[in-house]
């Protein structure tokens, strides 16, 4: 895929959530408790998940992604779901669930660190990801990564439009420019139909359901990699 553009420097974008470190594995747990606590009132599964996942999706288009929308989303179903009288015990667990949440640490996933820092001396590192920005940042701060990107973007969405915009305020040649992510929603279809060179496709076991999506282009432009550590034999 890169072969063809020589040895000059690159310009490689990279997502954060589940392909720096675990994230969404973090809500899936958060859930799991969630729903088990409802369920003891006789909720079901079913019925607790569509009300978090529509509650979720409206708060998305007000504040964007992250662990204080999600919370915000649960009190809200809990709010609709539960009667009055049995509303003050769960909120009160609720709250200390959605606590721990906000307080889980995002450990690196493997390879992360090292590939990163080898790349950061061959080509031009830009992270472009989702989520509320003061949280992005100090889980970044935290890694100790911040040094190794020129750039960081945490649009409200990564779509078509947000992809032109990163390109032409960060001056980016598209022919030289990757996309790397484990989303086909947000990471790989849109940049590639933003024009760029091509994308990297790294899956994750616990991509957010919400992210799943059927890769767009099927050729030379998109690469499948079973481990972050691949991105050096590639770049």
């Amino acid at each position: 895929m890169v072969e063809e553009l020589g040895g000059a420097r690159l310009n490689l974008i990279f997502d954060a959530d589940d392909t720096l470190w675990d994230s969404n594995v973090h809500f899936l747990e958060a859930e799991a408790e969630i729903v088990e606590l409802l369920s003891i009132r006789g909720l079901t599964g079913a019925q607790i998940r569509a009300a978090i996942r529509r509650h979720e999706l409206d708060i998305i288009t007000e504040m964007g992604y992250g662990r204080r929308p999600y919370v915000l989303a649960v009190q809200r179903t809990i709010r609709e779901l539960l009667p009055l009288d049995g509303y003050e015990a769960v909120a009160l667990e609720v709250e200390r669930i959605g606590g721990r949440l906000m307080d889980r640490p995002c450990p690196l996933l493997p390879g992360v660190e090292p590939t990163l820092r080898e790349l950061a001396g061959r080509h031009r590192l830009l992270l472009f990801t989702k989520g509320q920005p003061e949280e992005q940042m100090a889980k970044l701060e935290r890694a100790g990564l911040r040094s190794l990107f020129a750039r960081v973007g945490i649009p409200l969405e990564k779509d078509e439009a947000a992809y032109r915009l990163l390109l032409a305020q960060a001056e980016l040649d598209p022919g030289r420019t990757f996309m790397i992510g484990n989303s086909p929603r947000s990471d790989i279809n849109p940049a590639l139909r933003a024009g760029l060179r091509g994308a990297v496709f790294i899956p994750h076991p616990h991509t957010w359901e919400l992210e799943q999506e059927d890769l767009e282009v099927r050729d030379s432009r998109v690469t499948t990699l079973t481990s972050f550590s691949g991105l050096l034999e590639l770049f």
